[in-house]
């Protein structure tokens, strides 16, 4: 009697401590909903929302839903950093380190998003307005168009999707200009585009629509929201000036050539205090590979080198979407532009 007692008894703690490991062993989750610093909730923004557990170093990665909530599920115990990169411009990244995640439960944590650099003014984000402006587009499918010569015909206006924060590599800099760069992002407070500056070499980079006008011997770009808004692409075959006589400019002097459905823009003449690609010098030298797969994507490859200023070349890529039922609008930087009475200092350098 005492025996089988023992017996059931040692059976019933292996049981207990089995049901207790596994216990232990169980995932766990989070979830929650993104606030803004209104207390509104967050709808529409395209951003991953990552968990990494701090022991193991393993990350579960997943997509914020459109309602503005994120479900991690099939985490395992343990303690986690949260980060939710945000891309741009209305909202900043979040991070919240030691997040714990215990053992079969489900952690219900909202998200405290705080403002960026536009503080939450209605359409001035253009991350979030080129999203809106895609997802009207729609999927826009079938073969590109071409030009009467056969060429691909890359008219239209066109919103390039944002690269993940943190992705943008930068140049390879020699020591000279990787000193200066950090002597002038003490300096620079605000970008060149809060003092009505070109804000990149290659304006259609940045974050704002831009229509393309191309003919058989020249494409014309026009930007919204950059200054003075429009570049040329010379198609007709002549050469860049000679350097003695060309005068050193924001966004160079570019030409371009076919290599079959690949338009290759080659820009050179620019000046050193270009935005877009660090520090260089009058040497920098920039290559686009434009390409139009389908109707209603764009693909851009970058490749700029500098021999004075870098050790190698810079490559970055970008795509852009066809918005075609949408117009770029006027937009004159200096009209009503009191803010940078406020940043004080002496503005936007471009050298130290």
């Amino acid at each position: 009697m005492r025996k089988t007692s023992m017996w059931l008894a040692l059976v019933a703690g292996v049981g207990f401590v089995a049901g207790q490991a596994a216990a232990q062993g169980a995932a766990g989750g989070i979830t929650g909903k993104l606030i803004d610093p209104n207390g509104n909730l967050i709808t529409l923004l395209d951003a991953d929302l990552s968990m990494k557990h701090t022991a193991t170093g393993e990350a579960k990665t997943v997509a914020v839903l459109p309602t503005g909530e994120y479900v991690v599920t099939g985490l395992a115990p343990g303690v986690y950093d949260l980060r939710l990169p945000i891309a741009c411009c209305m909202y900043r990244t979040y991070e919240q380190k030691t997040v714990t995640i215990e053992a079969g439960k489900t952690l219900n944590l909202d998200l405290n998003v705080g403002w960026a650099g536009n503080l939450g003014t209605i359409g001035d984000d253009p991350g979030q307005l080129g999203m809106d402006m895609r997802l009207r587009a729609g999927n826009i499918e079938g073969p590109p168009p071409r030009m009467p010569d056969g060429r691909i015909d890359f008219n239209g206006v066109w919103y390039n999707v944002p690269d993940p924060p943190g992705v943008r590599p930068q140049p390879p800099m020699k020591k000279w200009a990787a000193d200066m760069q950090a002597q002038l992002q003490k300096i620079n407070s605000q970008g060149p585009a809060a003092y009505c500056l070109p804000q990149n070499a290659i304006p259609t980079s940045i974050l704002f629509p831009y229509k393309v006008v191309q003919t058989n011997d020249l494409m014309v770009h026009l930007t919204e929201f950059t200054t003075p808004g429009y570049r040329q692409v010379f198609l007709d075959g002549r050469p860049h000036p000679p350097a003695e006589e060309w005068n050193p400019a924001w966004y160079g002097h570019s030409t371009g050539h076919w290599e079959g459905d690949t338009l290759v823009i080659e820009s050179v003449g620019f000046n050193e205090i270009t935005p877009g690609f660090g520090v260089h010098t009058e040497k920098l030298k920039i290559i686009e590979r434009w390409k139009r797969p389908t109707k209603g994507r764009l693909e851009v490859e970058v490749i700029a080198t500098d021999p004075e200023a870098w050790d190698g070349e810079f490559r970055h890529s970008f795509v852009a979407g066809l918005i075609p039922d949408e117009e770029i609008l006027e937009f004159v930087c200096p009209e009503n532009n009191v803010d940078p009475l406020h940043f004080g200092g002496l503005g936007w350098k471009g050298r130290p």
